[in-house]
């Protein structure tokens, strides 16, 4: 699938504001990609996120699209899906097609980087 989907991915992280543009192809391309975005990018930086615990990390756990509802029927279609590695090449394709309307809306589950950090507590 690498290059055959070349277009920015807008995807937010739940409950937030926080957002990012990421031109991934396949699942495990998107989860790394979102992960790494998420941790370094401005536009992901969370409220008082300096004076956050360095042993936290983020890793993503479940990707949804959030479809916009617009040009489609709403009785038929669905306002979000699950990303699986089945359906990753069917929904790049419909987010192509989309023209940059559809999101990706991610969860971030937090744990600790190592069993030093939880030994600090």
């Amino acid at each position: 699938m690498s290059g055959q989907h070349d277009f920015p991915a807008l995807f937010t992280v739940e409950g937030s504001s926080r957002h990012e543009v990421n031109p991934g192809h396949d699942v495990d391309q998107l989860r790394a990609s979102m992960e790494k975005l998420a941790s370094s990018s401005p536009n992901c930086q969370e409220f008082m996120s300096k004076h956050r615990s360095k042993d936290i990390v983020e890793k993503v756990g479940e990707i949804k699209v959030k479809w916009a509802s617009e040009g489609r029927d709403k009785q038929l279609f669905p306002k979000e899906t699950l990303l699986t590695d089945d359906n990753c090449e069917a929904i790049l394709r419909m987010m192509a097609i989309g023209g940059g309307k559809d999101v990706f809306d991610i969860k971030l589950d937090k744990s600790q980087a190592s069993a030093e950090g939880e030994k600090k507590k």
